[in-house]
């Protein structure tokens, strides 16, 4: 099941809709937005921004530790990297 944020307009609190996006950088993009209520009418942009990584990818391991990785069973995974 795919979960979503919706947005909501912050003049009327009525669902809004993004309507474009710009790409600024890999860590930032520019959300085009505008409140589904049409008496409303607001539009704005939003800041999509990368904060922090919780959790670093393991592609940015070397390939000969990603293959032993592979080999060490799922609870003996962790003391490769103590």
């Amino acid at each position: 099941m795919s979960r979503s944020v919706v947005q909501r307009c912050c003049v009327c609190g009525h669902e809004a809709r993004i309507e474009s996006s710009k790409i600024i950088s890999d860590k930032l993009k520019l959300l085009y937005c505008g409140c589904k209520d049409p008496t409303c009418g607001h539009t704005w942009v939003m800041n999509l921004e990368f904060s922090h990584t919780l959790s670093p990818s393991a592609l940015k391991l070397p390939e000969e530790l990603r293959e032993k990785v592979k080999t060490v069973p799922p609870a003996q995974q962790q003391n490769l990297f103590a």
